[in-house]
């Protein structure tokens, strides 16, 4: 159930892009992390695509120069192991280029960050959630 943040200059995904990349993410992040693929569970994988003007970003001192998406994968402390991680690192990776308008044989420049979150530190509708309650969530629960 990641909660994911992705950075990136404007225009660098088409709407439908956008789309099919959420989709695909989405989907990569509940296999990673092992959890059903339920209408309520995908309801809790939440994406949110942040785009900038290119000139706001600087690295290396200077607003010029590659424009890099950068991505903050939320997650359950637990619900991913190493190889989960990496993995992650390689679909997610994958689906930018997918969708990205880039431009073909040129390196994807994304950065993801994995952050593990306590259990103790996510709540949602005012309660604490454990990675094994939404594990263990009925089938039919209606999505968010």
């Amino acid at each position: 159930m990641p909660l994911i943040y992705l950075n990136c200059p404007v225009g660098t995904f088409k709407p439908e892009a956008k789309k099919a990349m959420a989709e695909e993410l989405t989907t990569a992040a509940l296999k990673l992390e092992k959890l059903p693929d339920s209408d309520f569970v995908r309801s809790t994988v939440w994406i949110y695509i942040n785009e900038y003007p290119s000139e706001n970003v600087y690295h290396g001192g200077s607003s010029i120069g590659t424009n890099v998406i950068s991505m903050e994968v939320n997650a359950f402390k637990g619900g991913l192991d190493d190889v989960a991680k990496q993995l992650l690192v390689e679909q997610f990776t994958f689906a930018i280029s997918k969708n990205a308008d880039i431009g073909k044989n040129k390196p994807i420049p994304a950065y993801i960050i994995i952050r593990e979150i306590d259990e103790n530190d996510w709540g949602i509708f005012g309660k604490i959630i454990s990675l094994e309650s939404v594990r263990n969530s009925p089938v039919n629960l209606r999505p968010i």
